[in-house]
């Protein structure tokens, strides 16, 4: 037995789940997880057990299955797609802030069979329960699902507009609007025909639909036809229609046109969020036509808006964005022009406070040692005192920065001066990810493992609740980094020390970094944790050729779905 078992069940056994029967089944996202690794190693019949056992566990479904399932292909993806049919899965929604419709992962698993693709189709049609209320989220979802759907089978048969036909023959006269998610179809048919197809735009009708179709008559080179089609919206999704025509345009005349239309584009309505969503667009509009400075003053006019991601913080971190794509585009005025807006009372706290610090890590990169002086000087002290009691993410900024450009230890004392002025026990919102994104740009693991020691120990000190929502960051990290901050957990926390090992672990399992997975092993503090990191491992040590301990140690931690026995 690999002494990666050996390990995990000593671990087990200190929590009275190592005689196989007291482990807990695995989470639906767990399943995923270990799906994945299975089907990177070619156990495809097994990796669809799996996949089946997530789908039918709970209300939702984790996020990862809509990516991990859609690698099955011939009879796997048959059948996966016909049990979400026959147990009714074809309605579930994946588990986040902004759900996604399981049919649309499900619908690249029926392409290509006649009989799998209307099957499914008809099956996202189904009205479930409050889905006939007009204007609810329910009746949303339901259009969200079909149009998932549709879009995905229409890519899968480019150049076969007689789909269409059928398509709409399942549809029906009341779900004829739908069909205008068959976006990749539609489009270079013209306007005319979707009219003809799909009839006016009704109430359900929204960016799932109608911003694809628009962007399609666009690509296909109908442009005039593309803005017509727009201005039948309603204004939430008109607007963001345009915005996606302005990722297609490279005309000048054309960009002026698209600009030209948006500008007459109408708002929701009076409320002041709804006029904050309409000048951001804008913005986002004439900065992808280059237009910076057209888009800074646009920046400058703009007030406080509650909804998220469109305040005037959330801008400045999207031109940031852009000019770090476009150094030389970065000029110290325009730099300036952003900072400043970041002081004006039309920022407030919770977003200042959201921002603050992955904004000024890219504007000090950007800058040049003049600006760098002036942002430390005349930015940081104003931006600390608004901050008030989070005043440390302004030095988590600056450090991540400093970091970036190769300046490790005076990054670690402007860090130690922002946590030693810090109120024991205050526990800083968003500080984690600059940190750990400017610690990888620099290799500080590498390069200077103690600082980055303290680094890791400063964050777990400090952070608010969660580690980055990607586990990306922890496989750029490197096993030196992942090793050190899987040795500093016990920081944290128990409330979040197990999310923080289950980001770590999930990277060390995808790059085999066993060290890291023991690591956290041996510093579990509860049967869930120990379990949750014996998961990873299983997958690790399939992925690396040690099938026979990996299914071993998914025996005994609850991965299996046959009935465990001796390993």
């Amino acid at each position: 037995m690999s002494s990666g078992v050996v390990s995990a069940r000593q671990v087990l056994d200190r929590f009275d789940g190592g005689d196989g029967s007291a482990a807990p089944s695995a989470s639906p996202a767990e399943r995923v997880a270990w799906a994945g690794a299975l089907i990177d190693t070619g156990d495809l019949d097994a990796a669809t057990d799996q996949l089946t056992a997530a789908l039918l566990t709970d209300a939702s479904v984790p996020v990862t299955l809509l990516a991990v399932v859609r690698r099955l292909t011939g009879r796997h993806a048959r059948s996966m797609v016909r049990v979400a049919i026959d147990s009714g899965r074809v309605t579930v929604m994946s588990a986040e802030f902004h759900p996604r419709p399981v049919a649309g992962a499900l619908a690249h698993l029926a392409a290509g069979s006649d009989e799998a693709e209307e099957a499914l189709l008809r099956a996202a049609l189904v009205v479930g329960e409050y889905e006939d209320h007009a204007g609810t989220g329910y009746r949303r979802h339901r259009a969200h699902r079909i149009a998932a759907v549709l879009a995905v089978l229409a890519d899968a048969h480019r150049g076969e507009p007689e789909r269409l036909d059928l398509w709409a023959a399942i549809l029906g006269e009341a779900d004829r609007p739908r069909l205008l998610a068959a976006a990749g179809l539609l489009g270079p048919l013209g306007l005319a025909e979707i009219d003809r197809r799909c009839g006016e735009p009704d109430d359900e009708t929204d960016r799932y639909e109608a911003v694809p179709a628009v962007r399609a008559l666009a690509e296909s080179g109908r442009l005039t036809e593309a803005l017509e089609l727009a201005a039948r919206l309603q204004p939430y999704a008109r607007q963001e229609s345009l915005v996606a025509v302005a990722q297609i345009v490279t005309d000048d005349s054309e960009a002026r046109t698209v600009v030209a239309a948006f500008r007459k584009c109408p708002k929701v309505s009076r409320e002041r969020g709804q006029q904050g969503i309409h000048r951001h667009r804008l913005a986002l509009v004439l900065l992808t036509f280059g237009r910076i400075d057209d888009a800074l003053s646009e920046l400058a006019k703009m007030r406080d808006c509650r909804y998220v991601g469109f305040g005037p913080a959330e801008l400045v971190a999207e031109l940031v964005q852009w000019f770090g794509q476009r150094p030389e585009e970065a000029t110290a005025q325009r730099v300036r022009a952003l900072l400043d807006v970041l002081l004006t009372p039309n920022v407030i706290h919770q977003d200042l406070a959201e921002q603050v610090a992955g904004v000024l890590h890219r504007v000090f990169v950007l800058a040049d040692p003049a600006l760098r002086t002036e942002i430390v000087d005349t930015y940081a002290v104003p931006l600390r005192a608004k901050l008030r009691s989070e005043h440390a993410l302004v030095d988590v900024g600056l450090a991540a920065g400093l970091l970036t450009i190769g300046r490790a230890e005076a990054a670690m004392d402007v860090l130690r001066a922002g946590a030693a002025a810090t109120s024991p026990g205050r526990r800083l919102p968003h500080m984690a990810h600059p940190l750990i994104e400017a610690a990888m740009e620099a290799d500080l693991a590498g390069r200077h493992p103690d600082l980055f020691d303290e680094l890791f120990g400063t964050i777990a000190a400090l952070a608010f609740s969660l580690p980055p929502s990607s586990w990306d960051p922890a496989v750029r990290l490197g096993a030196a980094g992942r090793e050190t901050a899987a040795r500093q957990l016990d920081r944290f926390t128990v409330q979040f020390a197990g999310r923080w090992a289950d980001w770590l672990a999930a990277a060390a399992a995808e790059t085999g970094d066993f060290d890291t997975l023991h690591t956290l092993l041996e510093n579990a503090t509860g049967q869930p944790w120990a379990l949750m990191i014996s998961r990873h491992l299983a997958g690790a040590l399939q992925r690396h050729g040690d099938a026979a301990a990996a299914h071993a140690l998914a025996n005994v931690c609850g991965l299996q779905l046959t009935p465990r026995g001796a390993d």
